[in-house]
């Protein structure tokens, strides 16, 4: 089916409380993160990296894909690159902040690559996601934390109701974080993003 979601959970190497109910679909470690699967009792389909980190036996049943250690992308993207060209076309990512800030970066520029190849990305950490936003609407549960909305493309028109500083087509750049930590107050937020592209951050 030509518009099917498939969806695969890459499991990255910093520090989170993984938990194995919203792990789902084709399940790729990169690397340590295959340390975070043991850990968590998942026992992944494909394990990514130049095995320079992890420490943990690869189960017998998953299929490795060895990498050498220099190389231009990061053993993340070379597992987000296996998911796509396996056909899986949205990619949760796991444990994919917290530990060091230069992979954190890394992750984050991945998304807007992910986003230009037509692939759905979001990135999972302790107890925070981030996804991005070009030219679309989301409406988003009320809950406990805080919800931001940064400019990832030079500038972005940002639409933003039900929440606690509304916004209607105001445009954010990437050099002032003006929409930080803003709060849900009704039942939806509805994020709209007019032009450019963002980056949403969910945190409790």
């Amino acid at each position: 089916m030509e518009n099917e979601i498939r969806v695969c959970s890459i499991i990255c190497g910093a520090p989170c409380g993984l938990e194995k109910k919203y792990v789902s679909g084709l399940v790729i470690a990169a690397d340590s993160g295959l340390d975070r699967c043991v850990s968590a009792g998942i026992s992944p389909d494909i394990v990514v990296g130049d095995f320079d980190s992890a420490r943990s036996v690869v189960p017998a049943s998953a299929e490795i894909v060895r990498v050498p250690p220099e190389k231009d992308d990061t053993d993340t993207m070379l597992a987000a690159d296996t998911a796509i060209e396996r056909g899986y076309n949205e990619l949760r990512f796991f444990c994919a902040f917290g530990g060091r800030i230069s992979h954190s970066l890394a992750n984050i520029q991945m998304l807007r690559a992910l986003k230009s190849r037509g692939v759905r990305g979001a990135l999972f950490g302790e107890k925070c996601v981030m996804f991005p936003m070009s030219e679309q609407i989301v409406k988003i549960p009320r809950f406990d934390g805080y919800l931001s909305v940064f400019a990832l493309s030079g500038s972005a028109v940002v639409s933003e109701r039900g929440v606690k500083y509304p916004l209607d087509r105001h445009e954010l750049s990437n050099d002032f974080p003006l929409g930080v930590s803003n709060e849900i107050l009704e039942e939806f937020a509805e994020i709209t993003v007019h032009s450019g592209l963002c980056a949403v951050v969910l945190e409790e």
